[in-house]
């Protein structure tokens, strides 16, 4: 389970090395951040790597529930 800042670096490089090792990735909505870049402000980085770049592909992203849940099982 994947959690903290900068989504377009340190986690989307954690997800895609832990991908590559062969880990289930998951991805709790709203627990990654970003700050503004060159090309896209912080809410549309956010939003194409947890909408777009991510889901089956790289990692599960599920709601905050849905992982408490899964942490419960």
């Amino acid at each position: 389970m994947m959690v903290g800042l900068q989504t377009n670096f340190c986690i989307d490089a954690s997800v895609k090395s832990a991908f590559e090792r062969g880990f289930q990735v998951i991805i709790p909505a709203g627990t990654n951040s970003t700050f503004d870049n060159d090309y896209m402000d912080d809410e549309t980085t956010y939003r194409y790597y947890n909408e777009m770049m991510w889901p089956e592909r790289f990692a599960q992203c599920v709601s905050v529930e849905e992982a408490i849940a899964m942490m419960e099982n």
